[in-house]
């Protein structure tokens, strides 16, 4: 099957994630009550890349955004004291990803490690590099970073398992060096 991997600037397109994100977070994992639009948006959306991977069709097989340069911050951060020195990273170097969704009908080890590699090695990676990014936060639990680190994206937990939505998980972190050292190629695109 085909796949176009986009970084998502068409309003059409970007209401397929926010109705993607709404299925994903309202219809399957109940982590979010009904609203009229069906859509999935928040306040960080407004300082994010938003990312997707579509089928011929034009479905969406996964979507990730990449927040960044936000003045409201992020939201890991909700989970971390950030009096503490060591979670005071340079603000212009910092970012988050997440909203990382799959469909479910491609949820399998080998579509999950396609998409995943694909959409943050590609894609993000990119504007990581673009932005001057040197650390990226992620809410993700401890299956999920085993997961990604599987797939050389080097994410480390910064913090205790806390309750985000239903679930328990560590505030992350990825240096963008760690995740160069891991793949080398990435430089040379």
């Amino acid at each position: 099957m085909q796949y176009s991997f986009i970084h998502v600037t068409d309003e059409e397109i970007l209401d397929k994630v926010h109705r993607f994100r709404y299925k994903v977070m309202h219809d399957e994992l109940h982590w979010i009550g009904v609203n009229e639009s069906f859509k999935e948006r928040d306040p960080y959306d407004d300082y994010s890349d938003q990312f997707a991977i579509l089928d011929v069709e034009e479905n969406i097989c996964t979507t990730l955004r990449l927040i960044h340069h936000s003045p409201i911050g992020y939201p890991t951060e909700n989970f971390l004291d950030l009096s503490q020195k060591r979670y005071q990273f340079d603000r212009t170097k910092l970012s988050e990803m997440s909203r990382i969704f799959i469909d479910m009908k491609h949820r399998n080890i080998k579509e999950t490690k396609f998409f995943l590699t694909t959409i943050t090695k590609v894609l993000v990676y990119q504007k990581l590099k673009e932005h001057n990014i040197e650390f990226c936060y992620g809410m993700m639990e401890p299956k999920f970073i085993r997961l990604v680190n599987m797939f050389k994206i080097p994410y480390k937990p910064i913090g205790d398992l806390q309750r985000n939505y239903d679930r328990m998980k560590h505030p992350s972190m990825m240096y963008v060096k760690d995740l160069e050292e891991q793949n080398p190629h990435l430089q040379k695109l």
